[in-house]
């Protein structure tokens, strides 16, 4: 394969261009063993250099050989990532990939990650306790997942404190479901810890937006909330994809459109 070839192409290189690499990887790590029998430390450390790039030593490494200490490069990986700017959704990738059961995901590539309502609950805790920016949300209220006093709205309103930025649109079937209890007080708990809440029906809005409980964070991955046609959530779907995220924005800016205020 061409990967095999590229690689073994690459042996014994040392003429790279260092100002062209610093341009595409601004942010590096060299990892470098104190008893590799083919790279001496001098030319790990020198390589590094040159690259600008942070060394970390993994102690009798060797050539990944049988001497290696698998047990630390789980280490290193952690601390590697705690020095580099992740965006929302890289974050989420590393802790789904450290947490949750790679069996229980559908995983279609990177950008799309397809989930069960447990899990989607859970990453949804999980976004709100890292939002930097702020996000907007749709709450279709004829689901049958929502609490209003569910952890995770719990740590939506903790959230909106952290970074004064959070959209909740309430979608209705009729507007005659403001005046149910478990809305009143959704709306009410939501707005004295300062999210932004409006409602609109889903009427106004069917024919322009496909999904109508969905929610954009940090203007960086889309979360779609899918049910059957009993109401019953079934799938939650997670998107960094740039068609997805632009897609995502125009319904924002159509349901705002057709929004009120309370």
């Amino acid at each position: 394969p061409w990967q095999y070839q590229l690689v073994n192409s690459s042996f014994y290189k040392t003429d790279f261009d260092f100002n062209k690499l610093k341009k595409l990887i601004p942010v590096s790590y060299v990892l470098y063993s104190d008893n590799d029998p083919y790279v001496p430390k001098k030319y790990s450390i020198d390589f590094a250099q040159k690259l600008e790039s942070s060394t970390i030593m993994v102690k009798q490494a060797g050539h990944l050989n049988s001497e290696v200490n698998l047990n630390e490069f789980p280490l290193v990986l952690e601390l590697c990532k705690t020095r580099l700017n992740l965006s929302l959704y890289q974050k989420y990738l590393s802790y789904r990939n450290r947490l949750l059961s790679p069996v229980s995901m559908r995983v279609k590539h990177e950008e799309i990650i397809y989930m069960n309502p447990q899990e989607g609950y859970d990453e949804g805790i999980f976004h709100f306790r890292n939002l930097k920016k702020g996000g907007f949300c749709t709450l279709y209220t004829e689901l049958d997942y929502w609490n209003s006093e569910s952890k995770y709205m719990e740590e939506a309103r903790r959230c909106v404190k952290r970074t004064g930025n959070l959209t909740r649109v309430m979608i209705l079937d009729n507007k005659e479901d403001l005046k149910k209890d478990i809305v009143i007080k959704q709306m009410e708990l939501d707005i004295k810890a300062g999210i932004k809440v409006l409602y609109c029906l889903y009427e106004d809005i069917k024919n322009e937006v496909s999904e109508p409980d969905f929610g954009i964070w940090d203007d960086d991955y889309v979360c779609i909330v899918g049910f059957d046609k009993a109401k019953k959530v079934n799938e939650v779907k997670l998107s960094s994809r740039k068609a997805d995220l632009e897609k995502a924005k125009k319904w924002e800016k159509y349901i705002l459109s057709k929004a009120r205020v309370l």
